[in-house]
């Protein structure tokens, strides 16, 4: 009788988050999740096809395909590495970011978007174009400025720049919503 070889499959290993934010300090927290994208500015995709490893990690990371589109992947991974778990249903799919009225700050054309209520701070997360994010770099809102830098993945860094991650200066007129997650979600972390 003869033996059959079986081939065996080594598990995948999996991410491992940290279990709750690094800190509870909002401001601080911010500063982490702005730091740990900026790792990644300048970075760029080999051929404008989201290929590049430093893509796949993220992607990886977050449990999606490795050629993805990244901008929310990339987005969530500065987050989740810093152990913050947004709630979105799907951390790839950008509209889930901006589906919770209650969690929107900032609607493009509305009155009172910058005397009432939450100031778009660092970090939080911004609409742009048809379906792009991005993050807040200051953690100042100057409403008698007519630009913001914001940092985003899957994204060009001017003329003829290839696709990848930059801090870019934007018209506050390309923003559709800016939402925030991070006051919420850590004032339910900081309730006895």
């Amino acid at each position: 009788m003869a033996t059959v070889a079986v081939a065996t499959v080594k598990p995948v290993k999996t991410a491992a988050y940290p279990t709750k934010p690094i800190t509870l300090d909002e401001t601080l927290l911010r500063q982490a999740i702005l730091d740990s994208a900026a790792v990644f500015v300048g970075m760029t995709e080999l051929h404008n096809n989201n290929d590049a490893p430093w893509i796949t990690k993220i992607n990886r990371y977050n449990g999606l395909p490795i050629r993805s589109a990244y901008c929310a992947s990339g987005f969530y991974y500065a987050h989740r590495v810093n152990g913050v778990k947004l709630p979105v249903r799907s951390l790839g799919a950008v509209a889930n970011y901006f589906s919770v009225p209650a969690k929107i700050i900032y609607r493009r054309n509305q009155r009172g978007n910058q005397r009432l209520g939450i100031m778009p701070r660092r970090m939080d997360a911004v609409s742009i174009y048809t379906s792009h994010i991005e993050g807040l770099v200051s953690d100042v809102w100057d409403p008698d400025e007519d630009t913001v830098e914001l940092i985003g993945f899957n994204t060009s860094g001017g003329r003829g720049s290839k696709y990848g991650c930059y801090i870019n200066r934007r018209r506050k007129s390309e923003i559709k919503y800016i939402a925030n997650w991070l006051t919420p979600l850590l004032a339910t972390l900081k309730q006895p």
